[in-house]
């Protein structure tokens, strides 16, 4: 169950767009920037940023832009737009900062570490290797591109879905993430769905339509392990013991990614899947203690 409610919350104008921006711990102290994954958004760290903070460190948790209450995204190439507003988001902390991702949001961070190393001190990685070198390598970029413009006109002609209730999507959300418990899963569309706009009376998702559109084809295991390798700063990497969505790579790719990886140490957390932070927070913060320990705040 989520931990508790962020301390502050407010809004950022960034790259041509606006953030929302949850927070919490002292607002002076050394800051730590949490990214979600997938279809989520910043109240994905209700659980760890409290214990991050309690660490003594300001953790501040952005909806990245075309999830939550954050602006559209305007790109194909979304992690990188998402990125630079991450970058940006960075330059007003004192950096270098701490830096922790989950999913999509650790490819972000990674990055982020890689292109801009000013701002990271360093970076925990949650379940963030990627998915499995079939998906990434999907044919020349031109034919993604011409696919996710296809993909493009239909996501904006058409309606969104309408759920006819909170419930509905609860249990749509756990049929996609199986591991997720029920009241986390909840919370997740409380804050991640609204009321439909056109007035049936049932919930959308807040996410933008556009999200994920143009991804095949546009990057190759190739390129995910060359930026990847551009990381100098300390890397905890984080996964789970157990099979689960999204968690399709082989012994073989793990081994592959991490080789790219040449900072990164290593973690696997028993007992949980895909979302390592929400099903074992205290393994997690167990792990990213030591590493601090080591590798300094």
């Amino acid at each position: 169950m989520p931990e508790r409610e962020p301390d502050r919350a407010g809004f950022v104008e960034v790259n041509r767009t606006r953030l929302r921006v949850w927070e919490w711990g002292n607002p002076t102290a050394p800051a730590v920037v949490c990214a979600h994954g997938a279809h989520d958004h910043g109240r994905m760290w209700d659980g760890l940023a409290p214990l991050v903070a309690e660490r003594g460190f300001r953790v501040v948790a952005p909806d990245l832009r075309g999830f939550g209450d954050s602006g559209h995204n305007h790109s194909f190439n979304y992690w990188a737009a998402g990125a630079l507003d991450l970058a940006l988001l960075a330059r007003g902390m004192d950096p270098p900062i701490g830096w922790i991702g989950h999913s999509y949001g650790a490819r972000m961070v990674l990055y982020v570490g890689g292109v801009w190393p000013e701002l990271a001190r360093w970076v925990v990685s949650i379940d963030g290797l990627g998915p499995p070198n079939a998906v990434l390598d999907q044919g020349d970029p031109a034919a993604g591109a011409r696919r996710g413009l296809d993909g493009a006109v239909r996501a904006l002609t058409g309606p969104p879905r309408v759920y006819e209730s909170l419930e509905d999507m609860v249990r749509r959300r756990m049929q996609v993430n199986s591991r997720l418990p029920e009241d986390w899963a909840r919370h997740l569309v409380l804050h991640g769905s609204l009321p439909d706009p056109g007035g049936g009376g049932g919930r959308v998702w807040k996410a933008d339509p556009l999200y994920g559109l143009g991804l095949p084809g546009a990057l190759s295991a190739e390129r995910h392990n060359a930026e990847n390798a551009m990381l100098r700063c300390p890397l905890l990497v984080l996964t789970g013991g157990e099979p689960d969505t999204w968690g399709e790579l082989s012994p073989e790719e793990k081994e592959e990614r991490l080789a790219h990886l040449p900072t990164a140490r290593h973690v696997v957390v028993p007992g949980a899947g895909h979302y390592v932070h929400v099903e074992q927070p205290g393994a997690v913060m167990a792990a990213v203690d030591s590493f601090l320990a080591e590798v300094g705040p």
